[in-house]
């Protein structure tokens, strides 16, 4: 009986988020219910962007779902841990049952680092990124702007994601090398 009520209330709670977001948010949050959404999760659309969330979708503690000019698509039964991050200025969709462990943090976009404007000035480079159907992403991963996760695949934890992955791919990544390369600059700031 006391998981049923506390079912209910989780119920309650997740929907009374979902409509306190939809009022800050009226032309760039789009939610089918029901959900399960923890109420410290942020939720926003901002500069025109939009989110677009298909039901029974769990997002838990802290998670941070963004929208700034881009679009945000989440399939069905899909699972955010905890701390998890998805910022789009271009164009992030999750397939359906997805599971993305804790600390996943999913960028479409980089700053532009090339040339002497200061970084944080610079601008962004963005290209979508796209992850299909049943996909465990494990913990403290980062996926990077163009990347392609095929339907099926498993990434191992703490990986750091940029690319094409074909359909039930395992990706462990090793970390045995480091490589520093030197940016491209036309001029050196004088101080």
């Amino acid at each position: 009986m006391k998981q049923k009520i506390s079912l209910y209330i989780r119920a309650f709670f997740a929907l009374w988020h979902l409509i306190t977001v939809k009022l800050f948010n009226p032309r760039g949050f789009f939610s089918k219910i029901p959900q399960d959404i923890s109420c410290t999760a942020k939720i926003s659309a901002s500069n025109g962007g939009k989110i677009y969330l298909d039901k029974h979708i769990h997002i838990k503690r802290s998670v941070s779902v963004e929208a700034d000019g881009g679009i945000v698509c989440i399939g069905e039964g899909t699972f955010l841990n905890n701390g998890c991050m998805l910022i789009s200025k271009e164009n992030i969709t999750i397939g359906n049952n997805t599971a993305i462990g804790p600390n996943v943090f999913i960028y479409d976009h980089d700053h532009h680092i090339d040339g002497v404007i200061p970084i944080h000035d610079s601008g962004f480079v963005t290209a979508p990124v796209i992850i299909g159907d049943n996909v465990w992403i494990g913990a403290n991963t980062v996926i990077l702007r163009g990347s392609i996760i095929g339907n099926g695949c498993v990434i191992g934890a703490g990986s750091v994601i940029k690319g094409e992955y074909p359909p039930d791919s395992v990706v462990i990544q090793k970390r045995e090398d480091t490589v520093i390369k030197k940016r491209k600059r036309e001029e050196v700031y004088a101080d």
